[in-house]
């Protein structure tokens, strides 16, 4: 298929410790044209898609197995994930709160129009903005969260969605490669 938008599943706001482990908790963070950067409930944001086709990529811990239901994650795992997650709660609070004091909504398609015209043309590798605006914010999440590995600023900004679906063992560009 083929995608022309991304988001990254972040912690949702916890009142409690019981709201951490609920998965209704969860939140798809993205970037919009009409409401800038958002963190919207996971489930209510997929059953208001238009799209005939959602794809979920998990991030996994090297060394964990989710469909082993014997499996005890170790204390290194317990705490990588936890960091990640603390990580990943601190980039959607910054990144929702600085999308509503820049008023990035007003710059989403001019940056996507931009961004296209400039890889159309082959120009993207000297354009300031990135090539698709939440293809690049979902490259600067997992790059925060250090679920990205080798991951620049250029190849956030040349990020495009169907890069986080290329496997890195075949391909040497245009990938985003998760640890």
């Amino acid at each position: 298929g083929k995608f022309d938008h991304c988001g990254i599943v972040v912690p949702g706001y916890s009142k409690s410790k019981a709201d951490e482990l609920d998965a209704s908790n969860l939140l798809l963070l993205e970037a919009t044209a009409g409401e800038g950067i958002v963190a919207r409930p996971l489930l209510t944001r997929l059953e208001m898609s238009q799209s005939r086709q959602v794809l979920l990529l998990p991030l996994a811990m090297p060394n964990e197995r989710r469909n082993d239901q014997f499996y005890e994650p170790t204390p290194a795992i317990d705490a990588t994930e936890k960091l990640m997650n603390k990580q990943l709660e601190e980039f959607r609070n910054k990144w929702v709160e600085l999308s509503k004091e820049k008023n990035y909504s007003r710059a989403h398609n001019t940056l996507g129009l931009v961004g296209s015209i400039a890889y159309a043309f082959g120009y993207h590798t000297r354009n300031a903005g990135p090539t698709s605006p939440s293809a690049w914010l979902v490259s600067m999440a997992l790059k925060e969260a250090k679920a990205g590995q080798v991951v620049t600023d250029r190849t956030m900004k040349e990020a495009k969605v169907e890069d986080f679906l290329r496997d890195y063992r075949f391909q040497d560009h245009d990938v985003i490669r998760l640890r």
